[in-house]
């Protein structure tokens, strides 16, 4: 590599070189207008991806003179070849790795940390915006304009200046961000695997309701459970279960299945079988089918068991203080601090409760046709995981059947007043974000009592008593 001094003045050196299907330039890292080196600190944004990070390197002269928007940026592979050759890019400037700051945001997955790892280890200064502190400078500066990797290295870097020349902290988190990759991927495929679960149910249902439509009257919660399962595997038609010994039956639902409290019906399920209405003739293609979704079953069961278990162990990694504030949360299980944390990420990534509850998808979105028409709705966007995890979590909170708690007289007051239930559940599900950020961001735990008194109840016994 050239060295800083020996580049040309004019800018950009196009080589045109070609690296793993990627079109780059080789170019100056950045230059002064008379050409006498570098000046001053030298600012450098990544925009990071999956194969390549967009890089822009700019010196603080060329922030102060206002030509920061005219400096290119380099694309480089996200690879051993390419973080080499970013070093080699960066050493090329003439200043020493503490004269150089970089900037970079906590997204894209595993990429950013290896980006990040890698300049850490060379020695360099480090520095993680939040996740929205790019995005509302770049709708302040440019507007609608046409979002690129390029623009958005140019603004990280853009960034890091304005916060030495202000003295300011704002958009920047004061440590690197946790990373909740692991458990985000983890959460995703139980999901995948549930979803998988619930459709060969409703499919093993369609079938038993062809083959043995009594059965739904002998199993009424569910003619798809793990005793029904059991046994459709050892007995696939009613004919089979009529004919079976009542020792063997009993042994396959009630000691297999686990079902002691149909132990003394044996003889009703026989007879329902006998009576049987389902069909008789050609079942061959039904009943390969039904052997299928069952083995099916027994897979996804087992899995989704895996990855729960998994997803125990990797939350045990989180910092034990956070995850003792959302245990004190009412309704709060193991399973919804994973889903909520694989969302939320690291809660100083976070300026406002408001960039929290949009982020899980509960917050206000104004509509408005013309003059006459201007009405809030819920708003369209955020992680869908989370926005159905607090669903679930408040109709848990405001059912009479769960421990009454001060969300559940916010709920009960509001509907008083005549707020539809819809929108009452939206104003609990904000509430609950609002509770639980600031509980996070102080580092205090819940306080029902606290709470309570905040709502106007006096004490937690007059909460019950609603």
């Amino acid at each position: 590599m050239r060295s800083w001094r020996s580049r040309p003045t004019s800018g950009v050196q196009s080589l045109n070189k070609r690296t793993h299907g990627y079109e780059v330039h080789r170019i100056a890292l950045t230059e002064n207008r008379d050409g006498s080196g570098p000046a001053g600190l030298l600012y450098v944004g990544i925009d990071v991806g999956r194969r390549t990070h967009m890089v822009a390197a700019i010196p603080r002269q060329r922030m102060e003179d206002d030509s920061w928007e005219r400096v290119p940026a380099r694309r480089f592979t996200a690879m051993g070849t390419g973080y080499r050759e970013l070093s080699d890019w960066l050493t090329g400037s003439g200043l020493e790795p503490h004269q150089i700051q970089v900037g970079l945001e906590p997204t894209g997955g595993w990429y950013a940390q290896t980006a990040a790892a890698w300049l850490v280890r060379g020695g360099y200064q480090l520095s993680w915006l939040q996740n929205a502190a790019l995005h509302e400078r770049r709708q302040l500066m440019i507007g609608k304009q046409t979002k690129t990797d390029a623009l958005d290295a140019r603004l990280i870097a853009r960034l890091l200046y304005e916060r030495d020349c202000l003295g300011t902290q704002r958009g920047f988190l004061h440590r690197a961000p946790r990373s909740v990759d692991a458990l985000r991927l983890l959460v995703r495929n139980r999901t995948k695997l549930v979803e998988a679960q619930t459709r060969y149910r409703l499919q093993l249902t369609a079938i038993v309701d062809v083959l043995f439509p009594e059965l739904k009257a002998f199993f009424t919660s569910s003619i798809t459970g793990k005793v029904v399962r059991h046994l459709l595997e050892e007995y696939a038609t009613p004919q089979r279960v009529a004919a079976a010994a009542p020792a063997d039956l009993y042994e396959v639902v009630v000691r297999k299945g686990r079902a002691r409290r149909l132990a003394k019906r044996m003889d009703e399920l026989q007879e329902l079988a006998a009576g049987s209405a389902g069909l008789v003739d050609d079942i061959g293609p039904i009943l390969n089918a039904q052997e299928w979704l069952l083995s099916q079953l027994n897979v996804v069961d087992a899995q989704i068991a895996n990855v729960e278990d998994a997803l125990a162990q990797t939350l045990a990694g989180w910092p034990s203080e956070e995850l003792t504030i959302l245990s004190s949360l009412p309704g709060m299980t193991v399973l919804r601090q994973a889903v909520l944390i694989s969302a939320m990420g690291d809660i100083a990534s976070f300026q406002s409760d408001r960039q929290l509850r949009k982020l899980l998808g509960w917050y206000p979105e104004a509509k408005e046709s013309g003059t006459s028409v201007f009405k809030h709705r819920l708003g369209q966007s955020g992680n869908r995981l989370a926005r159905r995890e607090i669903w679930l979590w408040v109709m848990f909170l405001i059912s009479p059947k769960s421990q009454a708690t001060p969300f559940r007289t916010f709920y009960q007051r509001l509907r008083n007043r005549g707020v539809p239930g819809r929108t009452a559940i939206g104003h609990v599900a904000g509430k609950l974000i609002s509770v639980m950020f600031h509980c996070l961001r102080s580092g205090q735990p819940y306080d029902l009592q606290r709470h309570a008194f905040d709502l106007g109840r006096g004490d937690a016994k007059s909460v019950f008593e609603a």
